[in-house]
């Protein structure tokens, strides 16, 4: 092999086994639980009983007598002495109604589960024992938890500043003016009016989300010297420093933050800069005393990893030979109280809409979308974020097109797919490479669709019902600033800091925060590919705001994009001074072409007996600075910023096949295949785990979970007997397969995949039910789907054709 490309060529795509899985199956994981400092206490939170109720008093003599507490600690309290959550450095750049709310509640509660108080004791169970102490008086006031109720005149206001619910409002075609706006819907309405097929439906996706594996927690502590250090469970430790910096008021060269080296899953949940880590540091710095709090499943259940809860109005005009014409959409978003740093909840209902138009040619587009604040907890972000409830508005719709031009839903995705890209939709979003067709056509060379068509006809003469479901989806890979400075005000590029030791190996610093996606592998198999040493030379270390440089967080899939391709454009400044070097100390005019960096050597390719260890090189630069080229100085250590132009996607595409028993309605996953475009892939393994996880995810929203309140505002589902999770047993096999296109504007051709991936899945599984019961003319518009909902439709159906 040429000894050129051999490294990159072993370690890039290689299934690497992930350096991370050894501890973690063998117990010694680290996760914030089991970090323990001396004299370290603990806090229990005190929350709301009501959904909406004014706070008349809260009595916390029993509870501060009760032997083992240290204080109690109320909104009062915190109001006064620590600014409100709403600070410049959490709020996006979109126009809406911020509230403004403490990081404990004061005055009035605003959804069941509102933190009120928080104990702190020397042991946790004496915690919890005395925040069951504290008596919290109340006066109940009118709730609203419907969003369709609350943007109605005359509801119930949530946040007693504000005149009415409607927390943000927007218009995604048309124009930036209202004019340009008004003349876009008169275009788009006259498009409808003479369009041959017309197809209009009400969508509705209940309030589900995520439910990472382990909760969230977080530790402080506080001394004279240093200041504050803050252990949190976080995608965004920098994001989350910057916070504390500015609502705590304490210098910025004095606040740390560490995410854990292992986190129990984050997508997305772990995002959002949340109340509880501004109280534990304050009582931290009031007591000077380390404090910890680690959530309960409980409060996980009752206060985040809710999202999802949109209705959407949907209109497709096309001709009737299956041309799509224009979309029209009217989304409304349950926003719960809106009280969650960065995102605020109404952030992921946005861009929703900004994904609605999918992968599909539109000549013209009317999306609006109102954002309704209710006393339900705030939405948090979750994995396909914002537009798990969009994508399945627009692929049902195509299917229902479809049918009504008696055409394949297949044929009928692919004739309307942009054939070429870039591309830009009707709402403005980039597709900056790739090849949509190109994925669509591998996917149907897993199935013999017109074989499974008469297999289908065969099976209902027996009283079988087969059916065959697509759906498909671009995703974001990464995001550039473009997109997040406005939308939540944060910086998109990826940095990383790449140091190489005296003896050859290799510490690689990253400022965001994984929560199990094996960037320590990854990372490896970069480095190794780029030095020619091997993935165990390489340390990677993330989420440390005193030791990495400044990052945006693990979010919207940014690892393969832009962290990756960060560390990439570090080692290579790296490689290029080290080939510098040698080549002087060997006494060639050599550029770093000429050299290669395989096995542990690095050769210069125009006579291979001249080489030196990798080893041997690096720490003649580090430890014998003396002697080097003019211009040149010891050490080995950069630090590089990756920023894309625009925008970048990967692409994904869908089938099921289902069985449904129309005498009951239960239905069986027979089949689930893919086909994926993630540009360039590094470890095809954790691409794998990352495909099989957020199927299942999706899956498991679709199908099993759901938040449900009553309209009192009680949250029935906070435990995982009521809030049931799709396990092993209740999934199908998965087949994957990539069609890739390498993306351009990384280094790596690499794309960041996962963050959007469920978003397909309720589509496909959906568009196959509805195949398998298109005699009884059943079409699905509500999540989630459950048997007994299926019975009921097809029994109505069997009663209209008698």
């Amino acid at each position: 092999m040429d000894i050129t490309v051999q490294d990159s060529k072993r370690w890039m795509g290689a299934r690497l086994e992930r350096k991370e899985d050894l501890r973690l199956v063998t117990g010694q994981g680290k996760y914030l639980a089991d970090i323990v400092l001396p004299g370290m206490l603990h806090a229990v939170f005190v929350r709301s009983e009501y959904a909406h109720a004014r706070i008349t008093g809260i009595d916390v003599a029993a509870a501060r007598a009760l032997p083992g507490v240290v204080d109690v600690i109320t909104g009062d309290e915190i109001r006064t002495r620590v600014k409100s959550m709403r600070q410049p450095v959490v709020l996006p750049n979109l126009p809406a109604k911020y509230p403004d709310y403490h990081a404990l509640a004061v005055d009035k509660v605003k959804f069941h589960g509102d933190p009120v108080a928080v104990v702190i004791a020397r042991d946790k169970y004496v915690a919890e024992d005395a925040a069951e102490l504290v008596v919290v008086d109340y006066e109940e006031l009118p709730v609203v938890v419907d969003a369709e109720q609350a943007l109605a005149p005359g509801a119930p206001r949530v946040h007693d500043e504000e005149a009415d619910n409607e927390m943000f409002a927007m218009t995604f075609t048309g124009g930036a003016t209202a004019d340009e706006q008004m003349r876009n819907e008169a275009e788009v309405q006259r498009i409808f009016d003479t369009a041959e097929v017309v197809v209009s439906n009400r969508f509705r996706v209940h309030r589900t989300g995520i439910t990472p594996m382990e909760p969230r927690g977080v530790l402080c502590d506080w001394s004279l010297a240093d200041g504050l250090t803050a252990w949190i469970t976080t995608q965004r430790p920098h994001i989350d420093r910057l916070a504390l910096i500015d609502i705590l008021e304490i210098p910025g060269e004095r606040v740390r933050v560490i995410a854990p080296r292992d986190q129990g899953g984050g997508f997305g949940v772990k995002a959002p800069f949340y109340r509880e880590n501004v109280v534990i540091a304050y009582a931290a710095r009031k007591l000077g005393k380390p404090v910890r709090w680690i959530e309960t499943r409980y409060e996980s259940l009752m206060n985040v990893g809710q999202e999802r809860d949109q209705i959407n109005d949907v209109e497709i005009a096309a001709t009737k030979d299956g041309r799509l014409l224009a979309l029209r959409n009217r989304g409304i978003a349950n926003n719960g109280t809106g009280q969650t740093g960065v995102y605020w909840g109404f952030v992921m209902p946005f861009l929703g809409q900004v994904e609605m138009p999918n992968v599909y040619t539109w000549e013209k587009g009317d999306i609006k979308l109102r954002v309704a604040t209710t006393n339900k907890a705030c939405l948090t972000p979750s994995r396909a974020f914002g537009h798990f409830p969009t994508r399945f508005a627009i692929e049902r719709s195509i299917d229902i097109v479809a049918r009504r031009c008696g055409l394949e839903p297949a044929d009928l995705r692919r004739r309307n797919m942009v054939p070429k890209l870039p591309y830009t939709t009707i709402t403005g979003e980039y597709f900056d490479s790739g090849d949509f067709l190109k994925v669509w056509d591998s996917l149907l060379r897993q199935i013999d669709l017109p074989a499974f068509r008469r297999e289908q006809v065969a099976a209902r003469a027996h009283g079988r019902y087969l059916g065959i479901g697509f759906a498909c989806g671009a995703e974001l890979s990464g995001v550039a600033s473009e997109l997040l400075v406005p939308m939540e005000n944060q910086p998109g590029y990826g940095a990383a800091t790449v140091r190489v030791d005296p003896r050859g190996k290799v510490l690689i610093f990253g400022g965001d925060a994984p929560g199990g996606q094996g960037h320590e592998t990854t990372v490896a198999q970069v480095v190794a590919s780029i030095f020619g040493i091997d993935p165990s030379d390489t340390l990677v270390t993330t989420g440390d705001t005193g030791a990495t440089p400044f990052g945006a967080g693990t979010i919207g899939a940014r690892a393969g994009s832009y962290f990756v391709s960060a560390v990439h454009k570090a080692c290579a400044e790296l490689k290029e001074k080290i080939t510098h070097v040698l080549a002087h100390d060997l006494g060639v005019r050599a550029t770093t072409e000429e050299f290669a960096f395989t096995n542990g050597d690095v050769i210069y390719l125009r006579d291979p007996s001249r080489r030196k260890t990798f080893r041997e090189i690096v720490e003649r630069i580090i430890m014998f600075p003396v002697n080097l080229p003019e211009g040149e100085v010891g050490g080995l250590e950069a630090t590089a910023f990756f920023e894309a132009a625009k925008p970048m996607i990967c692409f994904n595409a869908d089938f099921c096949i289902v069985e449904v028993r129309p005498e009951t309605g239960e239905f069986t996953i027979k089949r689930w295949a893919t086909s994926e475009d993630v540009g360039n892939v590094i470890n095809q393994n954790i691409v794998d785990g990352q495909m099989h996880g957020a199927i299942v995810q999706g899956l498991s929203n679709a199908i099993f979970e759901e938040f449900i309140y009553t309209d009192e505002g009680q949250q029935l589902t906070a435990d995982f007997e009521h809030y049931k999770l799709a396990t092993a047993a209740d999934v199908p096999d998965i087949e994957l397969s990539y069609a890739s296109t390498p993306c351009p504007h990384t280094p790596l051709g690499t794309r960041g995949i996962g963050e959007g991936r469920p978003s397909s899945v309720p589509g496909a599984l959906c568009n196959a039910i509805c195949d398998a019961l298109s005699p009884f003319g059943i079409e699905v518009t509500e999540l989630p789907l459950r048997p007994s909902t299926l019975w009921a439709q097809i029994r109505d159906a069997q009663a209209r054709q008698h």
